[in-house]
């Protein structure tokens, strides 16, 4: 075995790279955009709760990525603004993102998703809504 293989995929960078942030913009603004300050403005109306706050955490973080100034975590105030859910609707949605571990919370009750698992809501978000 090639130890030094091995070691490129088993130690993983948990950061987004500068060639995937490009990709990710593009995947993102047909569903939202986020102001200089932060605030993540939502452009579909057809996503599920727990959709919109991933939608919005992904979008903080890349936001984050392009302007250090714009924070890369949330509080249940600015998701609940950002969504339109009630605030207790949108920390329970984030405290599942947390248990499913799309996000993370951090000790100031905040909570900022993880690079590794955008593509997967990218990748939901890019389906056609099915209407059933």
């Amino acid at each position: 075995m090639d130890l030094a293989r091995l070691r490129s995929e088993f130690l993983v960078d948990d950061e987004v790279s500068a060639e995937k942030l490009s990709s990710l913009i593009e995947s993102l603004l047909p569903h939202c955009v986020v102001s200089k300050k932060g605030k993540v403005e939502i452009k579909r109306a057809d996503l599920s709760g727990r959709q919109l706050v991933k939608l919005v955490l992904v979008a903080r973080l890349v936001a984050h990525k392009l302007d250090q100034s714009v924070g890369d975590e949330v509080d249940a105030d600015e998701l609940a603004e950002s969504t339109g859910l009630p605030k207790n609707q949108a920390s329970a949605r984030a405290k599942e993102c947390v248990d499913e571990g799309f996000a993370e919370r951090s000790a100031r009750g905040n909570y900022r998703a993880r690079p590794r698992k955008v593509d997967g809501l990218l990748s939901e978000l890019a389906r056609p809504l099915v209407k059933g």
